[in-house]
């Protein structure tokens, strides 16, 4: 298990060119991209990264506050990376706490490892940069759940951004819940499982206490139909297929 830890020392300096926080400008709408992230925290739904149609990786970032009732109906849009830019990635994933919203994605194929890093919900804030113990993969995807302890995440399949070959690597995050802090671990691969990329994966409480994954492809042809469900039992620790 390795510690991700981030703290004052790393916050990433920016000089901010409008108010941090509820108060930004009303943004124009953003620019088109595609393997963006898009995670909910408390009323605003936070959008970061991605690539644009010319296949250049995205430095930009938006909040849609929504309205008191959590609709669209007067919600605005806020372009969060003039305050403080984020590492560029794609086909990566998202957690959200109350506190902050963690991107893990895959920003250079060369790299090993995937980089992750926490954006502060309440300042609109980047915190620094940590390289976890997570292979560097994209296309994966992410399950989790909030208790009275912090936050843990499942991070799911995905591929490998040099080879393109589905995998069935699962990786485990404890975070903070107050903190900017993720233990990242070994998780249960999918043993008896397809591997899989561009999937979906929803934690599931009671009864299940487990994940149901969905969709995605199995190889590295576009075209190959989605595959089967399957299920992973977090008191058992095994996957099977449904």
């Amino acid at each position: 298990m390795i510690s991700v830890l981030f703290t004052l020392a790393t916050l990433v300096v920016c000089i901010p060119q409008v108010t941090a926080g509820p108060e930004t400008t009303i943004a124009p709408p953003p620019i088109e991209t595609f393997g963006h992230t898009a995670v909910l925290s408390g009323n605003t739904v936070f959008i970061q990264g991605g690539s644009t149609s010319s296949r250049i990786l995205s430095r930009h970032s938006y909040a849609i506050i929504l309205d008191k009732d959590g609709s669209l109906n007067n919600a605005t849009w806020h372009d969060t990376s003039k305050i403080c830019s984020i590492d560029p990635s794609t086909f990566g994933i998202a957690v959200a706490t109350d506190s902050y919203v963690f991107t893990c994605g895959t920003q250079d194929d060369a790299l090993p490892f995937m980089n992750c890093h926490p954006f502060n919900v309440v300042s609109f804030e980047s915190i620094g940069q940590g390289i976890g113990d997570v292979m560097n993969r994209a296309g994966m995807a992410v399950a989790y759940h909030t208790s009275s302890k912090g936050t843990k995440a499942y991070f799911v399949g995905g591929y490998n951004p040099t080879t393109k070959i589905a995998l069935g690597t699962v990786n485990v995050a404890d975070i903070h819940n107050t903190l900017p802090v993720m233990d990242l671990a070994k998780g249960p691969d999918m043993i008896g499982i397809l591997p899989r990329k561009f999937h979906t994966a929803t934690w599931i409480d009671a009864p299940l206490n487990g994940i149901v994954m969905m969709g995605g492809q199995t190889g590295n042809i576009v075209t190959q139909p989605l595959t089967p469900v399957a299920v992973y039992d977090s008191l058992t620790s095994n996957w099977t297929n449904v």
